[in-house]
Order: structure tokens, then sequence, then C-alpha cells
């Protein structure tokens, strides 16, 4: 009986380390720090630091061209700063330079952030939000974008803001459209939508989504991420608020993450019209098929321009760096 009682302990020791060892913030957190490949490449800035099955990586950011990459950790030519020292260091960068620019709309309590970008081309510069739902992905989509554009465009890309809840509940639908970004199909910019989006139709606006009382903005920011890269994701350095709902305070802490708030003029669900340099929002998470519906009138409309090259689906991170440029 003692032996048994030695070897349920061992057992519930064993699992308590476990649980110990990989709870947040301890093997996810914020990280700044300058970085070099070498000392003639150009400085890249560290948002994340990371453990993944023993080994520790940096979640990083090129402030040119927003690209953003998974490298295994390195002290060489390595550098840690303060967000505040972040923004002196990149000032001149279009990563800081977009930050600053979005804080003059960070006063709205609803689609605060960047809203439109100006095209060197025709078209637009599609976000699909992925919102907790008990309802399947929309393909219709995925797969009409791949139909329209994919001989033009190849692969084709998008913006998707993705909440932790959704990846949690709809494993399959992710793994598809991760089969297709490895098919080259799509080219994703997968932007954090916060990991609960809650919600309460109860409530007025200022009191909702983010802003209820006792969110805890940094477990919706890095789990959301953390889920991201277990899942083979890398996150963006933007971030789209639940309901496009924030206020100044809120948005300004978010920022504080090295994150680029995205909002839309063109929630097609809600009415509105999209044009030219339109960064356009459809739900792809069931909930909104008239949404859904527009776009696909949309691009039919569009579809004589789209074959001749005259209609295009931009890559958001090239429009928001020469749109800052």
């Amino acid at each position: 009986m003692f032996k048994i009682f030695i070897a349920l302990f061992l057992v519930i020791i064993c699992l308590t380390s476990v649980r110990i060892e990989n709870r947040w913030p301890e093997v996810y957190q914020v990280y700044f720090a300058v970085y070099k490949d070498d000392l003639k490449a150009e400085k890249k800035l560290i948002l994340r630091k990371f453990i993944q099955e023993g080994k520790e990586y940096f979640l990083i950011v090129d402030p040119h061209t927003l690209n953003t990459g998974i490298i295994e950790a390195s002290q060489k030519f390595l550098r840690r700063i303060t967000w505040q020292e972040v923004n002196l260091e990149f000032k001149n960068t279009p990563y800081i330079r977009l930050i600053d620019s979005s804080i003059k709309n960070s006063s709205n309590v609803q689609d605060a952030g960047i809203i439109h970008v100006m095209p060197d081309q025709k078209g637009i510069d599609l976000t699909v939000d992925l919102c907790p739902s008990h309802k399947p992905l929309d393909k219709r989509i995925f797969t009409s974008i791949i139909t329209e554009f994919e001989k033009f465009d190849h692969p084709v890309p998008l913006a998707i803001s993705v909440s932790g809840l959704w990846m949690e509940k709809h494993q399959k639908d992710l793994d598809w459209l991760k089969k297709l970004v490895k098919e080259k199909k799509i080219k994703v910019e997968w932007i954090n939508h916060s990991f609960h989006h809650k919600v309460n139709v109860n409530e007025p606006l200022k009191e909702n989504f983010l802003l209820q009382k006792g969110t805890d903005i940094s477990e919706e920011i890095l789990d959301t991420e953390r889920k991201m890269i277990e899942e083979g994701l890398i996150p963006s350095c933007m971030f789209r608020f639940p309901g496009l709902v924030s206020d100044k305070s809120l948005y300004e802490k978010v920022t504080t993450f090295g994150l680029l708030p995205i909002g839309t003029d063109a929630w097609l669900a809600k009415g509105q019209k999209a044009y030219d340099g339109s960064i356009v929002l459809i739900h792809g998470n069931g909930n909104e098929p008239l949404g859904v519906n527009d776009f696909l009138k949309l691009i039919r409309k569009e579809g004589p321009n789209v074959r001749e090259g005259d209609w295009l689906l931009f890559d958001l991170r090239q429009s928001l760096t020469n749109e800052i440029r």
C-alpha cells in the first residue's frame, strides 16, 4: 500500500511539474530586442521569446517590410531594449511610422486603426475574420478567390484574423486552410484577433468585447500567438480588435505589444461598399453569409478586370508599406 502511495505521489509531482513548466507567460513572453544576422545586415526587431520542445526561439519582424518570422534564439548581435526605445530605434521605418500614424485614429470606439490604403492599381485588401463560432468555415470564400485569381496571382494573398477559440474548436477547418497555404494556393497574413473574443449583446460598445471588465489583454494577445505557433502559423505584427471595438487607452496598450491595429472601411455585411484600396472585412466563420455573398458578387462583377489583370487582391503588408513610403 505504501509503495502504491509513493508511486501515485510521484505521478502527481511529475504532472504538476509539466503544468508549471508550460504555464504562460514563462515560455511565451513579450521580448523586445534589436537583432542582426551579422554586423552588415539591416536591423530587425524581436517581438517575442518562447520555448518549444526545449529550444528557445524568437518571433521577429522586419520593420521595413512587416514580414514576420521565427528564428532559433541567439545572443549574437542582440541588444535588449524597451518599447519606448523601439520607437526611437526604428522611428524612420514603415513599421513604427504606421503605428504612429494609426494612433491618430485611436479614439474611435469602433473601427480605430488603419482602414484604407491608397493603391497603385485597382483592387482591395481582403481580410477574413474567424471569430469563435459553432458553424463550419465558409469555404466558398477561399475556393472562389482561388478560381478567380489563381491564374493571375499565385498564390492569392489575403489576411485572416483568427481567434484562439476558433482555432481550438475548428481543427479540421484550420488544417484545410493550412493545406491551401502548403499547396501555394493562398498566401495568408495571420492576424491576431484575441483569444476569447468575448461579446455581450446586452452591453454598450464602451463596455463590450475587449473593453469588458476583467479582460486580461496580455492573455488575449499572447495566448492567441502561442496557439498560432503551436499550429505552425507565423503570427503577424498586426492586430484586429474583436467587433472593431476599442478605446484610446486599450488601443495604445495593444501597440505596446508591438502590434499594428487594422480596421476596415468596407465591412460588407454592414452595407459598406468596397472601393479601390479598401481594407475589406468579411466573416468566414459561418455567422455572416450576407457579407460573403456580397463579396462573391463583387469578384464576379470584377471578373473581366481580374482576367485582364486590372483588378487585384493586394498583399496587406505590401499595401501598408507602400502607403507609408
